[in-house]
């Protein structure tokens, strides 16, 4: 999820856990989130990037943001990936080749690369990284052990017995591995993968799918989500924690141990070249510092104690300060602005299982008055729940700001059901999320709505609690560029719909399941050039069950020692998007 984040400031994660603090002499930044340590002597070929999230895992059913999407980037790549014009091309795929009305996906993969830890990239390990991220998981030495699926992945392949999974996990933790053995659903499950995911040849895969996917080639990328590892990482008791094993331009030196520090060294065999022909990467180590306050960043920029710091438009004061008066020093990058911030209402739960509370909280919503606050001048405050380019874009719905009408509604909440609309804002651990919801509930109390921040949480963790229905309202921005693949995961029928309109009323939710239903045969025949979700995403708005805040892209502070922070060629000869969805091509970076 260009997909879920979390308002750390940065882009979006889905799972994952943190570590044990270890002081490091990379980088010394003074600040509540990092330890004031001697910076060490570096040359240019020693990077440090400063991003907003902390440590969070990589493998198959984790979903990173922010910063942390680049850095597994930087060590585990993507079949597919986005081009500079946001189009999907090829990457560690030569080509991808639909057939059968979009149900039939037959993968040609590049000849010659390995991973770093020397294992071949091929069909058979590609199959073991679709069962990983579908959920079937792998077969160990104790027996065959089930996974939950990647959420870039959710409804993609025809498995049957899938439906089962939550039971067989279930069964799992109460009886051991030896529950599997008598599990039918886990039995048809992997006689139903082995018609999903057939070998053809050692560099061919072909996939056969239970409904048409005519953008498959999107969740061959999903924002740097859908990451291919060596087998044995797959395999592996750490995996995603402190072992990940790609085919990148980085090896893992240390991960997982500090929450705030992931060092990265140079992968000597890496297989990409530059345009020159010369070996990638040009830098010898990549540091990923964690700093969880925007000024805090800044700062470190200004000192010379970093190369390049990564920001969301809500560090607008702090963006501003890099544009101004650091010029000369620092060059201050904007990634496309095609991402809406939006609020999913849970309707599982009081106050939001009721229309008028919605309306009453996107009236409430001054969305011009936060993109002027919170981002001063760097982003927009959102017209829809998504942005222009986005196939869920309609004016249809849509609600903007109007105080008498937010109080109206509030005080018609209160005369129906006998209580005051109020609700709890969901915060992560970053200073810029306190700041964002702050001035979210000052714009609810101005509109007699009760508004108060729960506790903070890492990032991992407020998408973790959302997904448990734990929280009223969640800030996600899964509505991004030309694709609605991502977003299409949280409005049809699958496990990530979080306001409960797909659900009757009998089970806790206010629909009758019309609504998902209208997103799951659309998302068939949508593409970029033939968009059949806007009806359904007319009445997902009308309803107020998301509702929007604002538009931005991903910025980038980069030091003017640095060369190489861009565009660079693909193996395809497009270019690659040069800062996108909390990724860069991390391999053409060096400092002076």
């Amino acid at each position: 999820m260009n997909q879920t984040s979390t308002k750390s400031g940065l882009f979006r994660k889905v799972s994952i856990g943190l570590g044990l603090a270890l002081a490091v002499s990379t980088v010394g930044i003074s600040g509540s989130n990092a330890k004031s340590v001697p910076q060490a002597k570096r040359s240019g070929k020693d990077i440090i990037i400063l991003i907003g999230e902390k440590d969070a895992g990589w493998c198959s059913q984790d979903s990173p943001g922010g910063g942390q999407i680049g850095a597994s980037g930087s060590v585990l790549e993507s079949l597919t990936i986005m081009n500079n014009k946001g189009d999907i091309v090829p990457y560690l795929a030569e080509s991808l080749t639909p057939s059968n009305g979009n149900k039939t996906w037959t993968i040609k993969l590049r000849a010659g690369i390995k991973y770093s830890d020397g294992t071949a990239f091929d069909a058979d390990n590609v199959i073991a990284n679709f069962r990983s991220l579908s959920g079937i998981g792998l077969l160990y030495k104790s027996g065959p052990k089930p996974n939950l699926p990647s959420i870039a992945w959710q409804q993609t392949f025809d498995i049957p017995g899938y439906s089962g999974l939550v039971t067989m996990l279930t069964g799992l933790a109460k009886s051991g591995p030896a529950f599997l053995a008598t599990s039918k659903d886990y039995g048809k499950m992997l006689a139903g993968e082995k018609k999903a995911f057939v070998k053809i040849d050692d560099l061919t895969v072909q996939l056969n799918l239970a409904v048409p996917r005519p953008n498959l080639d999107y969740n061959m990328w999903a924002n740097g989500r859908t990451r291919m590892m060596s087998t044995a990482s797959l395999a592996s008791a750490t995996c995603g924690t402190t072992t990940a094993v790609g085919t990148g331009p980085f090896i893992i030196k240390s991960k997982g141990i500090d929450p705030y520090v992931t060092e990265l060294v140079k992968n000597p065999n890496y297989w990409r070249l530059d345009k020159n022909s010369n070996k990638l990467p040009y830098a010898d180590s990549i540091t990923f510092k964690v700093v969880l306050d925007g000024g805090q960043r800044v700062n470190a920029m200004a000192k010379g104690q970093a190369d390049i710091a990564l920001f969301g438009a809500t560090s607008g004061q702090q963006l501003n300060r890099v544009r101004d008066s650091l010029k000369g020093k620092i060059t201050l990058y904007e990634g496309p602005r095609d991402t809406n911030w939006a609020f999913h209402l849970n309707t599982f739960k009081a106050p939001f299982n009721n229309l008028l509370a919605r309306e009453a909280f996107a009236y409430a919503l001054d969305r011009e008055t936060f993109a002027k606050i919170a981002c001063k001048g760097n982003c927009e405050g959102a017209i829809a729940m998504a942005p222009k380019m986005h196939p869920y874009f309609s004016k249809k719905g849509a609600i903007t700001f109007d105080l008498a009408k937010a109080k109206a509604k509030a005080k018609a909440y209160q005369a129906e059901t006998g209580k005051a609309l109020e609700f709890q804002m969901p915060i992560s651990d970053t200073v810029e999320s306190t700041n964002d919801a702050n001035l979210i509930c000052g714009m609810m109390k101005a509109a007699g709505i009760g508004c108060t921040l729960m506790a903070p949480v890492t990032s991992s963790d407020y998408i973790a609690r959302a997904f448990k229905f734990g929280q009223q309202v969640t800030w996600f921005n899964v509505m991004a560029g030309k694709y609605a693949e991502f977003a299409n995961l949280f409005s049809t029928t699958s496990d990530l719909e979080l306001s409960g309109y797909r659900l009757p009323a009998a089970v806790g939710g206010v629909g009758d399941g019309q609504l998902a239903a209208c997103f799951d045969k659309a998302w068939e025949t949508s593409s970029p050039t033939n968009n059949t979700l806007k009806a359904c995403a007319e009445e997902l708005q009308s309803k107020s069950y998301w509702t929007g805040v604002y538009t931005e892209g991903l910025f980038a502070a980069v030091s003017n020692k640095v060369t190489g922070f861009g565009e660079t060629v693909l193996p395809n000869g497009n270019k690659r998007a040069g800062l996108i969805a909390g990724n860069f091509d991390v391999a053409s970076v060096i400092g002076s």
